[in-house]
């Protein structure tokens, strides 16, 4: 082969090869399966950025974030493609309206100056740093204090400029933390130069701590000296301060400090000065004025205010106007709205009973409610309005005596008395009571002693029964009467027993007034007097007591006390077995056969736990489920 030959030969190898790599090598742009964005960020850094903008365009028709968003900044500086800010606000809006937050700043900034827009839009600029600033980004935060601070797309706010300045520095960005400085000297001068908002945008930031050392003093210095030249806003914050000090001179001072700025329309104060009102703290509890500023309050939207109207309205029973207001408070999410609510369509005041709606408004606030906790839970535990679980109960009942809710206290000790919804635990049953009993609650003390007793332990139930005899409760009065008559748990004392007696018996408790015919009947304690034992019995025996109807034919019979009459006697045993006294029948028959021997009950003590939030039907819902009687302070 000639040297010409394999010249020409050669350069026909080269030719083809130079096609075939270059045919290799040539990237595909229409390759719908190509990862665009990976490409285009490899080619962008080899600096190849018309391969960039061909990668980028590929995944940004296809809607990805951000390839929209770099393929926006490579317009934007005119690289890979000529400079067009048109197309970079073009593809800016489609990843920004995908929440990609720098997509949403560069936008921002584009429409702030009126690139690649016809006008400058600062109003839609402000929208889209917030959106980013929203998201932490440290720019946005700075532009947006920028903006609040000059009035530039939204209302002047100092008070927001210093906010997003606050976190714009918090990221650590040195242009964010020298422009909140400038902020800040500015505002301490119109502050010291006597600006009521200065002063009381000064006390915040002491408050706070934002962008400030908290100091507490500083703060309140400020807030007086701002409160004092009648701003409302002040006024509000500082009553605030003033009312967890809990003092009767700072309640007072605080209560003016709301009326001052309730008065200049801040209806947060209007809502604290109608539960100030409501309550009777730092004012005289005045419910006209209450229900006055409580109403101002509650139709602004105030869903703290629109609950304590309904609390307050349902309290003086104007039950339809109470659902209203909180209907609106619970629908707000305030749960003690949502626990009243539940309680007016369980009883059916004020709209119709719907058990299933109450049911639905004692869930939700049973989240954090301590009361609804507990009505949820003696729903489950008594079945209404809802299937019978007493397991589920119990759960509810723990969540409100872990709030401190006594009522759930008690119920759980008798859960645990009784065995419902708990295996059977006395010991668990005289925690619970105990813990009740320590709160004061009258049920849990005696339930706490009927337990003692019955182990034995006299003593201690003695102390017990005493205590809650000692606050008028019948049962117990009569329970010690018996132990000083029978030394137990403390010495016999029968002028002790028959005092206790008198008390009970007084108080018209027939087991107790049929203890106390006995003393006297058999002079025990006193001297005996059959006419004051015919007295008692018949009290008793009026009653329907069967013991003291059953001791009164006698005495009938026997003429003690009151004229023999065969008849009444005959009456009153009839009676007595009517309700279930098998001894009465047995003297029923002595009687017609005119004989002497009567059999008698000689002391009568209850001691049975009282459970009838378990037994009674059906339930007493209005005594049983707990609402809010009073407003609370929002």
């Amino acid at each position: 082969m000639s040297k010409h030959l394999r010249t020409a030969l050669l350069l026909v190898i080269l030719a083809v090869g130079g096609a075939l790599y270059m045919l290799i090598s040539t990237p595909d742009y229409g390759d719908i399966n190509a990862d665009g964005l990976a490409l285009g960020k490899t080619a962008s850094q080899q600096g190849d950025f018309d391969a960039a903008a061909k990668w980028f365009h590929l995944a940004a028709k296809k809607g990805d974030k951000q390839a929209q968003y770099l393929f926006a900044m490579l317009y934007r500086d005119g690289k890979g493609v000529k400079r067009d800010d048109i197309q970079a606000v073009r593809w800016l809006k489609l990843a920004a309206a995908q929440h990609h937050h720098e997509a949403q700043y560069q936008l921002a900034g584009m429409l702030e100056h009126g690139r690649g827009v016809d006008a400058a839009d600062p109003a839609t600029a402000f929208k889209l740093y917030r959106q980013a600033a929203q998201a932490d980004h440290a720019g946005a935060q700075l532009h947006l204090s920028m903006m609040y601070a000059e009035g530039r797309g939204i209302k002047k706010s100092p008070a927001d400029a210093l906010d997003w300045a606050v976190k714009a520095s918090q990221s650590g960005n040195t242009e964010a933390k020298s422009y909140l400085q400038q902020l800040l000297n500015h505002i301490n001068a119109k502050a010291k130069s006597g600006d009521p908002a200065a002063q009381f945008l000064l006390a915040r930031l002491y408050e706070q701590g934002q962008g400030l050392q908290t100091d507490t003093n500083k703060a309140e210095q400020w807030l007086r000296q701002s409160a004092a030249s009648g701003n409302a806003g002040a006024q509000f914050h500082l009553a605030e301060l003033l009312l967890h000090r809990h003092s009767p001179a700072t309640l007072k001072e605080a209560a003016g400090l709301y009326l001052k700025a309730a008065g200049q329309g801040q209806m947060q104060a209007a809502a604290k000065i109608g539960a100030l009102y409501a309550i009777g703290q730092g004012v005289k509890r005045n419910l006209n004025e209450a229900s006055h500023w409580l109403k101002k309050a509650a139709e602004s939207g105030e869903s703290g205010a629109q609950a304590n109207l309904g609390i307050l309205l349902a309290s003086k029973q104007q039950d339809k106007l109470a659902v209203v207001w909180l209907d609106k408070a619970a629908q707000s999410g305030e749960a003690d709205a949502q626990n009243n609510l539940a309680v007016m369509l369980a009883l059916g005041r004020g709209v119709q009973k719907d058990l299933r709606a109450a049911r639905k408004w004692f869930k939700q606030a049973a989240e954090d409610d301590a009361l609804a906790q507990y009505n949820l839970g003696l729903m489950y535990v008594r079945g209404i309005g809802i299937m019978q679980n007493e397991e589920s109960g119990a759960a509810w009942l723990e969540k409100a005596q872990a709030s401190g809710n006594v009522h759930a206290t008690l119920l759980l000790g008798l859960l645990n008395d009784i065995g419902r919804g708990v295996i059977s635990n006395p010991d668990a049953a005289m925690r619970w009571y105990a813990l009740a009993a320590d709160a004061g609650n009258a049920d849990a003390i005696y339930n706490l002693a009927v337990l003692y007793y019955r182990k034995g332990d006299f003593s201690k139930a003695f102390a017990l029964f005493k205590r809650t005899a000692n606050n008028g409760n019948v049962e117990a009065q009569n329970n010690i009467a018996s132990m000083y008559q029978q030394g137990q748990g403390a010495d016999v004392n029968m002028q002790q027993a028959v005092q206790w007696y008198k008390k009970a018996a007084g108080n018209g408790y027939a087991p107790a007034q049929f203890n106390l015919a006995n003393l006297y009947r058999k002079g025990e304690g006193m001297a005996q007097q059959d006419g004051q034992a015919v007295h008692w019995y018949r009290q008793a025996a009026s009653q329907g007591f069967a013991p003291a109807q059953n001791t009164l034919a006698y005495m009938l019979a026997q003429g003690r006390g009151v004229p023999a009459d065969r008849d009444q006697a005959l009456l009153w045993l009839q009676k007595a077995i009517n309700q279930g006294l098998g001894i009465a029948e047995q003297n029923l028959l002595q009687l017609r056969q005119k004989k002497a021997d009567f059999t008698l009950t000689s002391l009568v003590v209850d001691m049975h736990r009282r459970a009838g939030i378990l037994t009674e039907k059906p339930l007493d819902l209005a005594h049983r489920l707990q609402a809010y009687q009073t407003p609370r302070l929002p």
